[in-house]
């Protein structure tokens, strides 16, 4: 065997080492990524504008979401997630606030932090009306507590 057909060999197995090693690792990556999410959609309906009644608001546990209706200001939806750990707030209409149990985290009206260990405000998501006349709400689009729907 001479130095050309030798060195020929070797770049050959170089490169199938490297194409080997190549589809090994995009085997590894494919195995270690899951084939199905089961996390909730972040978008959905929750219903007809007629569905909601004015004053207190609408808790919608499955959502874990607050649904807001006023007169004069329109639609607004709160998350009912604690920004501290987690937990289910409660809306009290006899102060107007949200109380965290799990903490002692106290919300305002438009979901600052009044007293706790949450770090953050509660989120507020956009809401706008579908196609079919639904209220839909997406919770990848944090808005300002300030936003509100009219319908």
């Amino acid at each position: 065997m001479n130095r050309r057909t030798f060195l020929n060999w070797g770049t050959a197995g170089i490169a199938a080492l490297c194409a080997g090693v190549a589809v090994s690792l995009a085997a590894v990556v494919r195995f270690l990524t899951p084939s199905v999410f089961y996390e909730p959609p972040q978008m959905f309906k929750i219903g007809n504008a007629a569905d909601f009644s004015f004053g207190p608001p609408t808790f919608l546990a499955e959502e874990k979401i607050f649904v807001f209706r006023d007169r004069e200001k329109g639609f607004a939806i709160a998350s009912a997630v604690c920004t501290h750990l987690g937990c289910t707030v409660g809306y009290f209409q006899t102060d107007g606030r949200f109380h965290c149990p799990c903490h002692g985290s106290v919300f305002g009206a438009d979901g600052k932090v009044e007293h706790g260990p949450a770090p953050r405000p509660l989120e507020w998501f956009e809401v706008t009306l579908a196609r079919d006349g639904q209220l839909s709400v997406d919770k990848d689009r944090v808005v300002p507590a300030a936003y509100r729907l009219m319908v």
